[in-house]
């Protein structure tokens, strides 16, 4: 599985043209000015790529940030279908 914060990278270069210089582990939505409609659509294709999006209430939250959130919600989302598996 490609590397969270590499996916997050990946689209925002690719889908969103925000140039790679810019993408940085201390950069904030905010600084890439990224309005509510684009952090929006930004977690919907994180939710169709890896089952998980970004809070709605932190606009201020580095990429760096964004990426520990979105490997914890992963790894829960894996360990609960894992659960649920071995419930059944």
């Amino acid at each position: 599985m490609e590397p969270v914060y590499d996916v997050m990278a990946r689209l925002l270069t690719g889908h969103f043209g925000v140039p790679e210089e810019q993408i940085r582990p201390d950069a904030t939505f905010e600084s890439l000015e990224f309005d509510s409609l684009a952090r929006l659509e930004l977690a919907t294709l994180l939710e169709d790529d890896l089952g998980a999006g970004l809070p709605e209430d932190r606009p201020d939250m580095t990429l760096a940030e964004a990426a520990e959130h979105l490997t914890i919600a992963v790894g829960a989302e894996k360990a609960t279908e894992a659960l649920r598996k071995a419930v059944r």
